[in-house]
């Protein structure tokens, strides 16, 4: 489809729903300078996910390579501290103010959907600005400057780096337990998959921004909105597993495309 007639079908779609849910993926954070995990320049392009990914390989590289360990917080501070809200972001946040964008759905731990203004937000794969007690499971938000300025301060100002020194580090619970990031790790059960389901079973428009569609059970959830009777619009620059399911699929990205629809909504 010409990209200038799908920005004027998806705009129609979208004037006719309140039940509007989008589904973000990685590919909408890389516009904000948050690589993707898997491709080059991404976390586990320099980090092994078996080392870092999960608490057991993350225990045991500390005591092995703690310097690992530094190097991997110290990247994931400079990459997240950077990023901000990209048009998309934005343009997302409008669609829920003007009453068509019912929630998000997200593959994504960056907090950037709350920070561009959407107040209904599942993240499945948790938000590394939340923290959550190791103990009574009591969870804590934090700014994002204000949270990796914190831990940037604490590494810069260890003379020892092990699993002691990190667990003084690691904010406290009003319990008085440590905290730690709220964040899904491999082999760690995804969160609100319940309430995504939901959300795809009963809107009547899902837009999918960003992501390949590989990664379940995440990825079922526009197939399930399918099935359910629910129009499937794609803004993806690049392959996913979506072809057969998008009824209406724009090539190019979300920061680009996504403001275009809203702007011509605005105008109508």
């Amino acid at each position: 489809m010409e990209l200038y007639a799908g920005i004027e079908q998806a705009a129609e779609v979208f004037k006719t729903t309140r039940k509007l849910v989008t589904f973000s993926g990685a590919g909408m954070s890389a516009e904000s300078g948050i690589p993707t995990f898997r491709d080059p320049g991404g976390i586990w392009d320099q980090f092994d996910p078996a080392e870092v990914g999960t608490g057991p390989g993350l225990l045991n590289t500390l005591s092995r390579m703690p310097e690992k360990i530094r190097a991997f917080i110290n990247e994931t501070i400079r990459v997240f501290l950077q990023a901000q809200p990209n048009p998309g972001h934005l343009a997302l946040g409008t669609l829920e103010q003007i009453g068509i964008l019912r929630s998000v759905v997200t593959q994504n731990v960056d907090n950037l959907h709350q920070e561009a203004g959407n107040k209904n937000v599942i993240e499945m794969h948790g938000n590394l600005f939340r923290q959550r007690c190791l103990a009574c499971e009591a969870k804590k938000p934090f700014g994002r400057e204000e949270y990796l300025g914190r831990v940037k301060n604490a590494l810069e100002e260890m003379t020892t780096f092990d699993l002691p020194s990190i667990m003084e580090m690691l904010p406290k619970c009003d319990c008085g337990s440590p905290m730690r990031p709220d964040v899904v790790m491999f082999g760690e059960a995804v969160q609100g998959l319940y309430e995504s389901f939901q959300e795809a079973d009963s809107c009547d428009v899902m837009l999918v921004l960003g992501t390949s569609g590989v990664v379940y059970p995440a990825a079922a959830l526009p197939q399930k909105a399918k099935e359910s009777g629910a129009t499937v619009i794609e803004i993806n620059p690049g392959d996913s597993a979506y072809y057969g399911v998008a009824d209406i699929r724009l090539q190019g990205t979300t920061g680009e495309i996504l403001p275009r629809i809203v702007q011509r909504i605005q105008n109508a």
